[in-house]
């Protein structure tokens, strides 16, 4: 299992009291995952889990639910969830989460909404149940996910959360994997980018490549397409929010490499 813990999910006084209205839906800043398919089937069996820490900070005891959205996801994706056999292999990542005292079956969108399997969270306490699973079944490619945490008669009163897997063949440059005569991102140059910087490329005969420059939900800010054998692609920091910023190399619509780079200002 490749296992993450991440930085606790804070239910502040945007939540009202009952009876008090308010209609918008709180973003928390989001997190990105990285995993290679070579270590993912070697040491955790395919399986990455993602552990958050839910606070209520406000003066109310919550009745909280938990929804997932998708914001993107790669393809194939086992979405509505069909259960792979022998005799009906079913291609496609997947993934489950878990959120009270249950942890709900793939493809499930929401948590129960029973009174009984509901999650009351008293003013002032923690509580450490929810846990994102993601399965990327051998699919590379970029997933990004939003998890609600609302009360059950309203999905309009939320602390949302994306998280952003990113998954590639190989653990590549940072593993210390060779990757001679592989299409690979060689080099991110200066890194961090203040002004003007690079990406260099190298491309295997035949393939064309393209680079996506996305943010840390996910949201692609630019795109270098037609890349053929070797070659560097000038960025400008200005281009990106300042920050930490992904640059993903694919051939045929398949992610083969990803960096990341940290622009400043």
């Amino acid at each position: 299992m490749f296992y993450t813990k991440l930085k606790n999910l804070v239910l502040a006084t945007f939540i009202l009291a009952a009876g008090n209205t308010f209609s918008q839906t709180i973003l928390a800043p989001a997190d990105t995952i990285f995993a290679a398919l070579d270590t993912l089937n070697e040491f955790h069996y395919g399986e990455i889990s993602v552990h958050w820490d839910v606070v209520n900070e406000t003066d109310s005891e919550m009745i909280l639910m938990c929804t997932r959205n998708f914001i993107d996801t790669v393809s194939p994706y086992n979405y509505p969830y069909v259960q792979s056999t022998e005799e009906n292999p079913v291609a496609g990542a997947y993934e489950k989460f878990c959120w009270g005292t249950l942890c709900y079956n793939f493809g499930t969108d929401a948590s129960s909404s029973n009174s009984a399997l509901i999650v009351s969270l008293p003013p002032g306490v923690t509580n450490n149940t929810f846990i994102g699973y993601y399965y990327p079944h051998d699919v590379v490619g970029t997933t990004t996910m939003e998890f609600c945490f609302h009360p059950a008669e309203t999905d309009t009163l939320a602390l949302c959360k994306q998280i952003t897997y990113v998954i590639t063949a190989t653990s590549g440059l940072e593993d210390g994997i060779e990757i001679e005569g592989l299409s690979a991102i060689t080099s991110v140059y200066p890194n961090p980018i203040d002004g003007s910087g690079w990406i260099e490329f190298n491309l295997r005969s035949g393939e064309v490549g393209v680079l996506i420059f996305r943010d840390v939900t996910g949201k692609e800010m630019k795109r270098v397409g037609s890349l053929v054998y070797s070659g560097r692609v000038n960025i400008e920091a200005s281009e990106f929010a300042q920050g930490l910023s992904f640059c993903t190399l694919e051939v045929d619509g398949i992610t083969v490499h990803t960096e990341r780079f940290i622009v400043i200002r």
